[in-house]
């Protein structure tokens, strides 16, 4: 799940900075939790949630349901090169 939670970050080009701005969990945690300092927790999937619904279940599960709208950033990726929206 970690990997996947950064993998996500990375795409979206958001700082820890803006994580906190855009979450209220701290830079500090986000910090803590790339490191491997802490593991992920309730929490950053709630935030991950609100940012990013789409991916909500592949944050969690590593699969895609894509005819539910739950998607993986490399389908998204995908969508833009194609065209296509949905």
């Amino acid at each position: 799940m970690l990997d996947r939670i950064k993998q996500l970050v990375e795409a979206s080009g958001l700082s820890k900075t803006d994580l906190e701005e855009q979450t209220g969990i701290s830079a500090y945690k986000w910090g803590n939790l790339f490191t491997g300092k802490q593991r992920v927790n309730e929490d950053h999937i709630q935030a991950i949630r609100k940012l990013w619904p789409q991916y909500t279940y592949w944050i969690v599960t590593g699969e895609t349901l894509p005819e539910s709208g739950q998607i993986s950033p490399q389908i998204e990726e995908s969508r833009k090169k194609l065209g296509t929206g949905g």
